[in-house]
This record gives structure tokens, sequence and C-alpha cells, in this order.
């Protein structure tokens, strides 16, 4: 059996995945987790030990690098990538009588920053599908990069200061990568700047980037985290032009650019939409699909229409698993 409370404990072990609250034992699928309480021990990938840093330096650390099988108690686990950011993983866990894997957040599409999802056959599927109603179709990432591209161009040209906001951890990153590729000499927000950092020790290579200046702006690509949007630092900037790069529908981009205070908004998406999400579980044929995140009850109906026995776990609840 799985019960699920701010995270999911498979029953019979002390092993949760993701837990938001206080945990003996929790699998930690990327460092971009949010706010949650440090499990007393964590399981998760090298890469997002090192990303945690001190987010977890109390806890007992167990670095599992992809694709090496081991055992805790009387299961046999493994961490395959999940192509979401550096050391993401999706956790299979191998018992007497099933084979579940739990994905955390997953990206199918290429990336700059992270290795390629892997996809892997399996009975029961617990997915977390953050964006998977079917609003969500976001355009292939060179159509948006172009349209970045030009946004920054134009607002170069024009004698401006082009402002991205991106999500330090997983966005802002390989917004850096995909920048520093093209040319551009980059200024970073200090958060931005570190996990930089922390992604070049990872052996990520990166050019043309230096911590934020407030006196040395012209001619360069400032990028700061979402809620740094209306800095004193960026405030200074009287001519400038914002752009926000975050997950959204056609019928979100108004109000987004209006929280953010954007020019501009560009759906550049490290997750995947409702197409990804159809294709991944259609890949690994499972025979039943529990789902986490926003609109899974939507998306666990449309799995039913096309013949997957699939519950959401919206509420507290426990389910007769093993």
């Amino acid at each position: 059996m799985i019960e699920y409370d701010r995270g999911i404990h498979l029953l019979g072990t002390d092993l949760r995945f993701d837990s938001v609250k206080k945990a003996k034992f929790s699998f930690i699928s990327s460092a971009n987790i949010g706010r949650f309480s440090p499990p007393e021990k964590v399981i998760a990938t090298p890469e997002t030990i090192k990303l945690l840093d001190k987010r977890i330096k109390k806890s007992v650390t167990l670095a599992c690098p992809y694709k090496r099988p081991f055992t805790i108690g009387n299961v046999q686990v493994e961490l395959i990538p999940s192509g979401y950011m550096p050391g993401a993983s999706q956790i299979i866990v191998n018992t007497e009588s099933d084979t579940i894997i739990y994905t955390g957040d997953i990206n199918v599409r290429e990336s700059l920053t992270a290795p390629p999802a892997q996809i892997k056959r399996c009975p029961t599927v617990i997915l977390k599908c953050a964006y998977s109603a079917p609003k969500y179709a976001f355009p292939p990432a060179g159509e948006v990069v172009a349209s970045l591209v030009e946004f920054i161009d134009d607002t170069l040209a024009s004698g401006a200061s082009p402002v991205i906001l991106a999500e330090t951890l997983g966005k802002a990153e390989e917004t850096v990568k995909i920048l520093s590729e093209a040319g551009y000499k980059l200024s970073l927000h200090k958060s931005v700047y570190r996990s930089v950092k922390v992604y070049e020790e990872l052996g990520i290579k990166f050019s043309g980037y230096e911590s934020f200046k407030p006196k040395k702006t012209e001619g360069k690509v400032l990028i700061f985290p979402p809620h740094k949007g209306e800095s004193k630092n960026i405030n200074k900037i009287k001519h400038r032009r914002t752009a926000i790069l975050m997950e959204h529908s056609a019928d979100e981009k108004p109000h987004i650019m209006k929280v953010f205070k954007a020019d501009e908004a560009f759906p550049l998406s490290n997750h995947a939409d409702h197409a990804d999400l159809l294709r991944f579980v259609e890949l690994m044929k499972p025979v039943k699909v529990y789902l986490t995140g926003g609109h899974s009850g939507e998306f666990a109906r449309t799995l039913q229409t096309r013949g997957y026995e699939a519950v959401p776990l919206e509420k507290p609840t426990q389910l007769k698993l093993l």
C-alpha cells in the first residue's frame, strides 16, 4: 500500500517520495523541491545532494548515481534520469510483488543542462503531472528561444536593458546556457550566479556571464528570479524591458505578464505538457497510474478513457498498491 499525505509513503518501509513533511527517510527527486522539512535521511543523486547543499546539511545523505541498483530493507531501488534538471531522477522500486516508478517532475524534451529522461516500462507508475491539462501545449523549445532572442535583440537595439525572469534551479540555468551559447553577455542575480557556479562544478560549461553589477548593465542581458523583478536594483534601470519565462497556457499569458509586470512572457518549459505526458504514459505501458500535481483529476479521466486504471492522489488517502 501507499499512503499519500504531503508526499508518498511506501507502507511497510520508512521510504517516502518527495515528502514535504518531516520524514525518517525520503527520496528527493530534484533540487527544486520547494519548501520542505529536511528528512532524517535522504536518498538522491549526487548532483541533487550538491545542489540542495545547506538545505539538507543536518540530514544523513545517501548519494545514488543513475542506473546503479541497490537494496533498502526488503526492496531494490534504482534511480534513472527524469530530464528535468541536473541530478533530477525517477525512482524504481522493486518489491516481491510489484515494480513501481515514481517520476518526480518529468521533462521528455531535450535539455542543454540535464541528461534525457529515461522511459522504462513499468506496471505501476506514480506520475507527477504539473501541466497535464489539455490547455498546456508548449511550443518546441527552438520556437520559444527564437522569440526570446528577437525580444532581446530588439531591446538591446533600442538602447534598453533586457531583464529575463526565470526560476532559479532549473529554468534560469538552462536560460543562461542557451544565451551564453548564443554569444550574449550576461549579468546574473547572485542566486542565479551561485547556482551556475555549482552547475559548472557538475561539469556543465557556461561562458560570457558575470555577477550582477548595478552600474555595469549596458549591452548585457540581465537574468533574475521572478520574485526579484521589482527589486531596487532593477527599478533603478530606467530603460528596460522585462520578459518572464514560465510555463503557461495562452489564456494565462496576460495574467502572468500583469503579475510580474512584464512586457512579454515566453512558455520556455522544462516540464512535460499534456501531450508529452500522454506519450510518456503510453511508452511506459503501465497497468495502474497514480497521479500527483495540478489537474491530476482531469488527467486521470483522460487516461481512463484510454483504458488505463488511473487514480488522482489529490487528497490524503491510502490505496492498496502492493
